[in-house]
């Protein structure tokens, strides 16, 4: 047996993001405020996404002007270990102690994270405020634009942290400043006229400070109805007209009732893009070949992309069956 070499693209441009109403008027008081904007939701419905499609639309709107949006965000993937210092800089000691070069320094073991280049950012590479981190290893035209620019940071998945580490943020955050105490320095915003837009996200694991929340603004991105689903498959599908608009109702349909079903894993949003996608490059999602009574083992294994528990599968197909 021939096992097919193939290769099935998503459209993952952030300017196809669907954002709706709602979301874009949170987006646009946590600018307005000057606080970071925390976005709670489902595993999956495009919380992480935000944040490049935010970043590019701002650059969009702001281009050639002064102290222009950056063009993508500065992100931080926060982890079960991340202290507070991770979101500006590491220091790699180890490597420092380790080194037997008597002309290295300390600022070369030195890296600054997603929340530190964005306030680098607000100076500009070519800064002169600057100076006293000039030589630290990652600050280089690499990582920022030569001239002081505004910029989006995501920090992803913030309830996976540590409790203390939101609180632990809530002086830097406020002040855009940080010290590097390795090199005594200290880095900060260079004007109010530089934005830096803070949009976290949180799978609602845990719950997060009150202190922390007091400072956020907050939007919960619900589950896309029916009609949200559609527009947001076609434009991931990159279908402009209605040709598909009543097969990809009946797939939708078909979906939230395995969604219903599903006690133990819900598919996501994403996994429902692609199942579609899957259908439309096989050829499924057409009036010949695609129901929810469908028995093509082509199409029972693409739901292997929405149904990912075993006892999920007993139950969705046992009823499928009734």
């Amino acid at each position: 047996m021939n096992i097919e070499l193939d290769t099935i693209y998503l459209n993952n441009n952030a300017i196809d993001y669907v954002a709706d109403d709602g979301l874009i008027k949170a987006v646009e008081i946590a600018i307005a405020l000057g606080k970071p904007l925390l976005i709670s939701g489902e595993p999956g419905t495009g919380k992480t996404k935000l944040a490049d499609y935010v970043a590019m639309q701002l650059a969009t709107q702001t281009a050639g002007k002064e102290y222009a949006f950056l063009q993508e965000p500065f992100v931080f993937n926060t982890k079960s270990t991340s202290v507070s210092t991770d979101l500006f800089y590491f220091y790699d000691a180890v490597s420092h102690f380790r080194s037997q070069h008597a002309d290295t320094t300390t600022e070369q073991f030195i890296e600054l994270k997603p929340m530190g280049l964005a306030i680098a950012q607000t100076h500009g590479l070519n800064s002169k405020d600057l100076e006293g981190v000039r030589k630290i290893e990652n600050l280089s035209a690499a990582c920022l634009d030569a001239q002081p620019r505004s910029s989006v940071v995501l920090i992803d998945e913030i309830d996976k942290a540590p409790r203390e580490f939101p609180n632990d943020l809530l002086n830097e955050m406020e002040t855009y400043r940080f010290d590097i105490k390795e090199i005594n320095q200290s880095v900060s915003r260079c004007n109010s006229d530089c934005r830096i837009l803070v949009i976290m996200t949180s799978n609602s694991e845990k719950n997060l400070p009150n202190a922390f929340l007091r400072r956020c603004v907050f939007y919960h991105i619900g589950f896309p109805d029916k009609e949200k689903l559609l527009q947001i498959a076609k434009k991931r599908l990159m279908i402009a007209n209605g040709e598909y608009d009543a097969l990809l109702g009946k797939a939708i349909d078909e979906f939230n009732i395995i969604r219903s079903r599903a006690m133990n894993k819900k598919p996501s949003t994403s996994e429902f893009l692609d199942w579609i996608n899957l259908l439309k490059h096989y050829n499924l999602l057409n009036n010949n070949s695609f129901s929810p009574d469908n028995k093509d083992p082509l199409y029972e294994a693409t739901r292997s992309t929405l149904i990912k528990n075993y006892e999920d599968q007993l139950i969705v197909n046992n009823k499928a069956a009734m």
